[in-house]
C-alpha cells in the first residue's frame, strides 16, 4: 500500500510541476544598447537570426499578433540585407513615419487601423527607449520594423483583393491572388519615398469604388461634428414620435427648412427626401422600412459604405461590351452597352429563405410561353398540403401531373393523402399561358442553382417596396422591352414583328440569340448614381451584417 501511495504522490507532483511550467510565460527578450550609433547593427543581427532560416510558410507571432505576410517579409528583408528599414538609430525614418501615418488613417480606405498593428507599433516605438537609462531596446525596434513591413504587405493585399471570401464572407488571406510584386513595390516606394501613392495604386480603379471612397470622405467631413443614435419606436412615446423623427432628420441633414409650406408639410417633404436617398417608396410616411432606415446610426452608414468598397475589391467591372447587371438589394436589373445604360427594370428576387444566388453566366436563348415544372421542394412543402385539402387546385391553376416516364396521369385518381415530403413520385407541371407562374417569357442562363429570369403572373407585386418574394429566380417587370433588346441584332432572321406574332399565337417557342449576353447577379447595398448622389439599399439577406461580424471577430 505504501508503494502505491508513493507512486501516486510522484504522479501528482509531476502534474503540478508540469502545469506550473506550462503556465509560466516565457520572458520577453531584451537587448539594450546604450549608443544609438550601434542599435542598427544590433537590429541587423536580430533580424538575421530571426529570418535567415525561417520557413516561408510559417506564421510569425510578434507581440501576440499573427503575421501572414511571411514570404513577403522574408523576401523584403533578404533584399535589404536584414537591416532595419523603417527606423534609424532608434527613431522612425521619413518612410517609416509616412507608413505609420497611412496605417493610422487607413479608415480613408474603409480599413481598420488595428488590423495593421497600429497601437502595437506606437507602443513599441514609445517603449523602445528606457526613460531611466536612455538605452534603446533593439528587440522592440526590430519588432516595430517587422510589424510596419507586415502592415504594408497586409494592407496591399487587402486594398487589392479584399479581406473576405466573396462567397462565405469569412476572412481569407488572398496574397496568392495578387498579380503584382508587392515586395518590389515596397522597395521602390521606399527608395522614392512614395509609400502612400504606392498603396493608392493598388486600389480598384473602377469608377464605382472611387465614387464610394469619395463619398466616404465627404460623409465623414460633413458629419465630423454631428452624431445620432437609433430612435425609439412610436409605441414608446407616440406624442413625441414625429418630433423625434424631425430631430433625427435634422442631424443627418435630411430635413430642409427651406421647403415651402407648414411645419408638417416640410416634414413630409423631408421624409420623402430621406426615402429617395435610401431607395424607398417616396410617400412621406413612416412605414416599416422607412423607420428601419431611420434606425441606422452614423456609424451604420459609414460601415455600409466601407462594406461596399470591400465588395468592389472582389470583383472587376464587366469587360463585355454588353451585359446584364442585377443588384439584389436594389431590386433592379439594368442593361449596359458600351458603358451606357440602355434600360433598367424592377425585379423581384428570392426571399431571405430562398435567396437568389450571386453568379455570372450568359443568356443564350429565351422561351416564349414556358411550362413551369415545379421544383420537388415546392411541390412537397407548399402544394401537396393544399392538394390534401383541395384537389381542384390542380385544375384551377392549370397543373398537369407527370409520372416517372414524363407521361400525364389522371390526377383525380391519385390519393394525395398517402404522399409526403419523403415519398412523392410525381412531377407537377403548369401549362403555358398568361396565368403561368413564369408568365409568357423565360430567359435562361446556365448555372448550378437552377435559377433564371422570367415574367410573372403576379405583376402587381412590382409595386411593392420590399420585393424579396420569389423562390430564388428573378422576376422581370420590363420583360417585353428586354426581349426586344435581345433580338435587336437579328432583325432579318427574327424581327420584333415575329416576336409579337409568336406571342399572339400562344404557342411555345425557343428563341436563340444571335449575340448571347453576359449576366451578372451581385449584392451591393450602397452605390453612387450618375449625379454623384449616394444611395443606400436594404440589407435584405443580412450579408452586411455577416461581413461586419467577420471583420470585427477579434475585437471587443
Amino acid at each position: 500500500m505504501k508503494s502505491h501511495h508513493f507512486l501516486l504522490f510522484l504522479f501528482v507532483l509531476t502534474i503540478v510541476i508540469g502545469c506550473n511550467k506550462c503556465g509560466s510565460e516565457k520572458p520577453k527578450e531584451i537587448v539594450l544598447v546604450d549608443n544609438p550609433e550601434k542599435v542598427n547593427k544590433e537590429i541587423g543581427k536580430l533580424l538575421d537570426e530571426k529570418l535567415s532560416d525561417t520557413d516561408t510558410s510559417a506564421i510569425f507571432v510578434i507581440e501576440k499578433d499573427s503575421l501572414f505576410a511571411t514570404k513577403f517579409i522574408l523576401d523584403f528583408y533578404h533584399h535589404n540585407n536584414y537591416t532595419a528599414v523603417f527606423t534609424d538609430k532608434g527613431i522612425l525614418t521619413k518612410q517609416g513615419d509616412t507608413l505609420l501615418d497611412v496605417i493610422k488613417n487607413s479608415d480613408v480606405y474603409g480599413l481598420i487601423p488595428e488590423d495593421y498593428h497600429f497601437k502595437k507599433i506606437e507602443s513599441l516605438l514609445k517603449l523602445a527607449k528606457d526613460s531611466a537609462t536612455q538605452k534603446l531596446d533593439a528587440v522592440k525596434l526590430m519588432n516595430a520594423d517587422l510589424l510596419l513591413a507586415d502592415a504594408f504587405f497586409t494592407m496591399a493585399v487587402h486594398l487589392n483583393k479584399g479581406r473576405l471570401n466573396a462567397d462565405s464572407l469569412t476572412p481569407e488571406w488572398k496574397a496568392a491572388q495578387l498579380d503584382t510584386n508587392v515586395v518590389e513595390i515596397l522597395n521602390t516606394s521606399i527608395f522614392k519615398n512614395t509609400l502612400r501613392s504606392a498603396l493608392d495604386s493598388l486600389e480598384p480603379t473602377n469608377e464605382y469604388y472611387r465614387a464610394l471612397k469619395l463619398s466616404l470622405k465627404n460623409f465623414k467631413e460633413e458629419f465630423k461634428n454631428s452624431d445620432w443614435d437609433s430612435i425609439a419606436n412610436r409605441e414608446s412615446d407616440s406624442t413625441t414620435f414625429m418630433t423625434r423623427i424631425k430631430e433625427r432628420l435634422i442631424k443627418s441633414h435630411d430635413y430642409f427648412d427651406e421647403f415651402t409650406g407648414s411645419d408638417s408639410i416640410k416634414l413630409v417633404k423631408s421624409i420623402k427626401n430621406f426615402q429617395c436617398k435610401n431607395y424607398l417608396t417616396e410617400d412621406g410616411k413612416i412605414g416599416k422600412l422607412t423607420f428601419k432606415a431611420l434606425q441606422r446610426t452614423k456609424k451604420d452608414y459609414i460601415n455600409q459604405i466601407e462594406l461596399n468598397m470591400e465588395r468592389w475589391r472582389w470583383y472587376k467591372v464587366p469587360r463585355e461590351k454588353q451585359y446584364v447587371w442585377v443588384n439584389i438589394p436594389k431590386f433592379e436589373m439594368k442593361v449596359v452597352e458600351e458603358d451606357t445604360l440602355v434600360m433598367k427594370s424592377r425585379v423581384i428576387i428570392g426571399a431571405p429563405d430562398h435567396q437568389t444566388p450571386l453568379l455570372k453566366s450568359t443568356i443564350r436563348y429565351f422561351l416564349i410561353y414556358p411550362y413551369w415544372t415545379v421544383p420537388f421542394s415546392i411541390a412537397t412543402k407548399e402544394i401537396l398540403p393544399i392538394l390534401k385539402r383541395d384537389t381542384s387546385y390542380l385544375r384551377r391553376k392549370n397543373f398537369d401531373v407527370l409520372d416517372g416516364n414524363n407521361q400525364k396521369v389522371d390526377a383525380s385518381k391519385i390519393k394525395w393523402k398517402k404522399y409526403s415530403k419523403t415519398y412523392f413520385p410525381w412531377r407537377l407541371r403548369q401549362g403555358i399561358g398568361e396565368d403561368n407562374s413564369l408568365g409568357i417569357l423565360k430567359f435562361n442562363f446556365d448555372n448550378k442553382y437552377g435559377v433564371y429570369m422570367h415574367d410573372t403572373d403576379g405583376r402587381k407585386l412590382f409595386g411593392r417596396e420590399m420585393r424579396a418574394l420569389s423562390h430564388g429566380c428573378c422576376r422581370l417587370e420590363r420583360f417585353m422591352d428586354f426581349s426586344k433588346f435581345l433580338i435587336r441584332d437579328d432583325s432579318v432572321k427574327y424581327p420584333v414583328d415575329s416576336l409579337l406574332s409568336d406571342i399572339s399565337k400562344a404557342k411555345q417557342k425557343y428563341v436563340y440569340l444571335k449575340k448571347p449576353i453576359a449576366i451578372y447577379i451581385h449584392y451591393f447595398t450602397a452605390e453612387v448614381d450618375e449625379y454623384g448622389e449616394l444611395h443606400y439599399f436594404i440589407d435584405v439577406y443580412k450579408r452586411d451584417e455577416k461581413m461586419l461580424k467577420s471583420l470585427n471577430r477579434n475585437r471587443k
